[in-house]
C-alpha cells in the first residue's frame, strides 16, 4: 500500500512542481502583439468618451 501512496505523492508533485510562467513564456510574443493591437483599436473610442 506504500508503494501505492509514494507513487500518488510523487505524480501529485510532479503536477504542482511545474512552473505556471514555464508554460505562458512562449505565448508572450503573441499576447503582448494581442494587448498592443486592442489597446490601439480602443484609443479613438476612449478619447472620444472622455472628449465627450
Amino acid at each position: 500500500m506504500s508503494r501505492l501512496s509514494d507513487r500518488v505523492s510523487a505524480s501529485t508533485h510532479a503536477l504542482t512542481e511545474r512552473d505556471g510562467s514555464a508554460a505562458i513564456a512562449p505565448m508572450l510574443p503573441a499576447l503582448l502583439r494581442g494587448v498592443i493591437f486592442l489597446a490601439g483599436l480602443a484609443a479613438p473610442f476612449v478619447v472620444a468618451l472622455l472628449a465627450r
